[in-house]
């Protein structure tokens, strides 16, 4: 059975080796098949763009779309987000797929990358990020729309003590990912995904 990934550098896994990125360990269980489709720096239009060749052509069961932080960072509006998040969610479903939204986690204001900070108000962003975990729980409840909650998962599972669960005050280190592959894992196996043939 075969999943896609689409997403940005969380999901293709920044900083970390490829194979230690969440989206790769899940692949460690047997009867799934996942595909990383994440890339550095995208954003939910950039992904929406390449929705058709890179979810719809590999004819996954399910797709799993997270995105929206690099919007946020480079000025795009919510309600260009949201757009570009329900078409993918209604292509997926007109393509006979099944659609997850991933809910990305928070930045670590403390520990910013300082560079990185300069481009955006990282209280702000957190905001953002917060507003848009809101939209997309509703958006869920409306279309019923299977979600992952990893921004408030990961922040109960490290109890708000970042620590080296983030690399940079924004990607993920090596555990966090770990963390992540986790959630993703606790969520899609008690949907039955993996009980499921391809």
């Amino acid at each position: 059975m075969k999943v896609i990934c689409i997403g940005d550098s969380i999901t293709q896994g920044y900083g970390v080796p490829y194979k230690e990125n969440w989206v790769e360990l899940l692949n460690e269980n047997k009867g799934i098949e996942v595909i990383n489709k994440g890339i550095n720096g995208d954003t939910s239009g950039g992904m929406l763009s390449r929705f058709y060749r890179d979810v719809v052509d590999e004819k996954p069961r399910f797709v799993i779309i997270m995105g929206g932080a690099n919007d946020f960072i480079s000025g795009n509006t919510m309600g260009a987000v949201k757009s570009n998040i329900m078409a993918m969610v209604h292509q997926a479903y007109y393509n006979r797929l099944t659609p997850i939204l991933g809910i990305s986690i928070k930045a670590d204001i403390h520990n910013f990358r300082e560079d990185w900070a300069k481009l955006t108000d990282v209280d702000h962003f957190n905001y953002k990020v917060l507003e848009y975990r809101k939209w997309i729980l509703s958006f869920c409840n409306i279309f019923n729309v299977m979600y992952i909650d990893f921004c408030d998962e990961f922040e109960n599972k490290i109890k708000g003590d970042y620590g080296n669960y983030l690399t940079d005050g924004l990607h993920p280190s090596k555990e966090g990912h770990q963390i992540l592959a986790d959630i993703a894992y606790e969520h899609i196996n008690r949907l039955g995904i993996f009980k499921q043939t391809k």
